[in-house]
């Protein structure tokens, strides 16, 4: 029977739903009343969520009598609420379909923060599971795609996609469970409908086991999916390494993998760069050559792509009127009086003459035509040019600081290099040390 089939199901894949709180999004189609129905024959402890998204008129408010009569005659507590779709489906340039979909998952999530229930379950079954292969085998999916719909997605679970259709309607009828048809099923007009109407029931009629034999299908996937995921760890751990806040690929080592272009798309999935052409393109690319998206940039810099945050940076210069400012800069730098030289200047520390030093001063970022005298040199550099021989790439450029004295002479490209006419001579009794903390 289904009931003790779906009550081993979920003590076999689903126990925690046996002592948390459930919300249930019941549409009153057949398929959420069973789930419903099933939900409420196990005692769990659940409440009902419906939305009424005004797309079919009466149709609409009755299936919303239909779920509010069930859940007051069977004491199940309800939270119903109603859309207009249309107006935000236009409002924001999105289908019926995808602004449906959006509205009703951003209000159970809500249900649940504000109630305390652990987990939404959706009624979709094995049929829905073919129809999303079938839709994403058709848009060029990889095997992600093809795993069709998680049973577990974050706190989303779907109980049923081990039923078919056929024995969730056989089941509605044996119970005499009460449901109603959305009309819009029936029609051609969307292609989930058109697979379900005129593909999948010739693919039913050619193999009298093909939900079946599609269930092993998924198993394999899913173990295809294993092998696919140890794969990539692998690929991870030898070719990327996180610092700070972003990611360095070293092509270098990928390229040592067989089927690398593989490797490096599925990565860059992570971070929204889905074009396969694109980043084919970048990887023949010269460096320096930049990817972006709303969220991140991918850059070539020689052997290696970066990836990193897309955000632009709030404030790009900093006033110091005195020392105590040098405390409130977005780099730490602190800054001492010293009698002498006591340590030679490294990259992270620099000794300047007090008596040269005029406020206010400037940290800012790079900008076009700056010039300095790189500490050592007599002649003036462009730091454009610095920049390229300390092979710097676009990333260290965009991050790195200049302090500039209030004359309008750099002082330091901080963490890189002094400007040589702010050294300290043997005559200098006034000296400032000047170290960048990290």
């Amino acid at each position: 029977m289904l009931i003790n089939r779906f009550k081993n199901h979920i003590q076999e894949s689903f126990p925690e739903l046996l002592h948390k709180k459930v919300l249930l999004a019941v549409s009153g189609g057949v398929d959420s009343m069973v789930l419903l129905h099933l939900c409420k024959e196990l005692t769990l402890d659940i409440a009902v969520a419906h939305c009424n998204f005004q797309l079919r008129g009466a149709d609409s408010d009755a299936d919303e009598t239909l779920v509010i009569n069930y859940c007051e005659e069977n004491h199940i507590p309800i939270y119903k609420i109603a859309f207009d779709t249309e107006t935000y489906a236009q409002t924001n340039k999105k289908s019926i379909q995808i602004a449906a979909r959006e509205l009703r998952y951003n209000w159970f999530k809500q249900i649940c923060t504000d109630n305390d229930y652990h987990f939404i379950a959706t009624a979709h079954h094995l049929d829905d599971q073919v129809e999303t292969f079938l839709i994403n085998f058709t848009r060029g999916t990889g095997i992600d795609g093809l795993m069709g719909i998680p049973e577990k997605n974050e706190n989303i679970v779907r109980p049923l996609l081990i039923f078919s259709r056929d024995e969730i309607l056989s089941y509605a009828k044996q119970h005499q469970i009460n449901w109603r048809e959305d009309t819009s099923n029936a029609s051609t007009k969307y292609l989930r409908n058109k697979l379900r109407h005129l593909v999948v029931p010739i693919l039913k009629q050619q193999n009298t086991q093909f939900l079946k034999s599609f269930q092993n299908t998924l198993t394999h996937l899913h173990e295809t999916q294993f092998l696919a995921s140890q794969s990539l760890k692998n690929f991870e751990e030898k070719c990327v390494i996180k610092k700070d806040d972003h990611f360095i690929i070293s092509l270098e080592k990928a390229y040592s993998f067989k089927g690398y272009k593989y490797y490096l798309t599925h990565f860059l999935r992570k971070f929204e760069f889905a074009s396969v052409l694109e980043i084919e393109k970048i990887l023949q690319t010269h460096s320096g050559k930049v990817l972006k998206n709303d969220k991140f940039k991918l850059l070539k810099n020689r052997n290696e792509i970066i990836i990193y945050k897309n955000k632009s940076i709030e404030k790009h210069e900093y006033d110091i009127n005195n020392v105590k400012d040098f405390s409130k800069l977005p780099v730490k730098l602190k800054v001492e009086e010293v009698l002498s030289i006591i340590a030679d200047s490294d990259k992270n520390t620099i000794f300047v003459d007090c008596n040269l030093l005029k406020f206010p001063m400037i940290l800012r970022r790079a900008q076009l035509g700056d010039i300095f005298q790189p500490f050592g040199m007599t002649g003036m550099k462009k730091v454009s040019k610095f920049f390229k021989d300390e092979k710097q790439s676009q990333l260290q450029k965009e991050h790195s600081w200049i302090l500039v004295n209030g004359d309008g002479k750099i002082i330091w490209i901080v963490g890189l290099r002094a400007d040589d006419r702010f050294k300290v001579t043997k005559n200098n009794q006034n000296i400032y040390k000047i170290t960048l903390q990290k």
